[in-house]
């Protein structure tokens, strides 16, 4: 089958590797469509925790083509899958925190992925309710992208965001997007873009951000204190892997708000921060990644409730064999979801 592999930083290869094959309670799932994110871009640059070599790919929906003893009810299922295959036993999966469970392990970063014809789905994944079929009406695109919009919605509601919220992006890259749709969901009263690149400006702007901010061109700090009356704005969503907008982030954040440090940076520099800022402003900081195996399904039912649309974010859809090609357009910042289809 054809596969895109990694098999060192900056080494990606469209080859053909050998088909899975399903053990007791596994499932081999006929890729249907299967998107780049930005981590799999870092793992081709940076390397980063990804076990080399390996297929790539973690966003992804399909078919169920074959299944091992025990799964004859999910032959034929059109399904989608939380990439993270928890243990479901220790006291973080138990307390409902699957996402830091310390035996956690990932389609596409510890185990083959998506970028691939075929995939085997483990069993635990089966048993922890990472799987998810997916409704009649949902497209194989818009399923796939419920795994990245599924951590975006985890963040925001780890951070509370509701009704009448400030909430200001800094992003409006594909994540950065996704949590402006997010927001609009939570019915947050005014969502702030904050975004360099006047191509992707003009995209926020398009999907509805209500102030679309260039802190090249405008003082960042003083136009959030005019937009929010002088207060600063409730919630901070860092969007974009940048020191600098990190720090950025504790200026515009009013008195008691809240800021999520949603980008992972790519490199493990550290950053300096004024941590009197947290202490006297009495900010909360926080960092969330992946999803647990409900807000996946909650993402799903909203997605597939039409209360948001992800389609307009699929900019370019090609073919797997035209993955490397597909790579070389998710680093541009004209586009932002690159689809693969096997």
């Amino acid at each position: 089958m054809i596969a895109l592999k990694l098999y060192e930083k900056n080494n990606l290869k469209v080859e053909n590797v050998e088909k899975p094959e399903p053990g007791p309670y596994e499932a081999i799932l006929k890729v249907k469509a299967t998107s780049i994110c930005a981590t799999d871009i870092k793992a081709y640059f940076y390397g980063g925790r990804t076990k080399l070599p390996i297929i790539l790919g973690h966003e992804f929906a399909g078919d169920i083509y074959e299944v091992g003893k025990g799964l004859e009810d999910y032959l034929g299922q059109r399904v989608t899958v939380n990439p993270n295959i928890f243990c479901g036993k220790c006291e973080y999966c138990l307390m409902g925190e699957h996402v830091l469970c310390p035996n956690r392990y990932a389609i596409g970063i510890d185990i083959d992925g998506s970028f691939s014809e075929y995939l085997k789905i483990p069993a635990q994944a089966f048993n922890v309710g990472c799987v998810q079929i997916i409704p009649p009406d949902l497209s194989y695109e818009e399923a796939a992208l419920v795994e990245p919009l599924s951590c975006c919605f985890r963040g925001q509601n780890k951070l509370g965001v509701k009704a009448g919220d400030f909430v200001t992006i800094i992003g409006s890259g594909p994540i950065g997007l996704m949590h402006l749709k997010i927001a609009k969901f939570f019915n947050a009263s005014k969502v702030i873009i904050s975004e360099v690149d006047e191509k992707r400006a003009k995209i926020a702007e398009e999907m509805n951000a209500d102030y679309v901010i260039n802190p090249l061109k405008e003082d960042l700090e003083r136009k959030i204190l005019e937009l929010t009356n002088g207060r600063g704005s409730d919630v901070v969503i860092v969007a974009v892997g940048s020191p600098k907008a990190q720090q950025d982030a504790l200026r515009i954040v009013r008195r008691g708000g809240k800021i999520n440090f949603f980008a992972g940076l790519p490199s493990k520099e550290a950053v300096p921060l004024d941590t009197n800022i947290i202490h006297y402003k009495q900010l909360t900081v926080l960092g969330t990644s992946m999803s647990t195996p409900y807000e996946f399904k909650k993402t799903l039912d909203i997605v597939s409730s039409k209360l948001i649309d992800v389609k307009p974010l699929i900019t370019h859809k090609l073919k797997l064999i035209e993955g490397l090609k597909g790579f070389e357009m998710a680093t541009k910042l004209e586009s932002l979801k690159v689809m693969l289809y096997p």
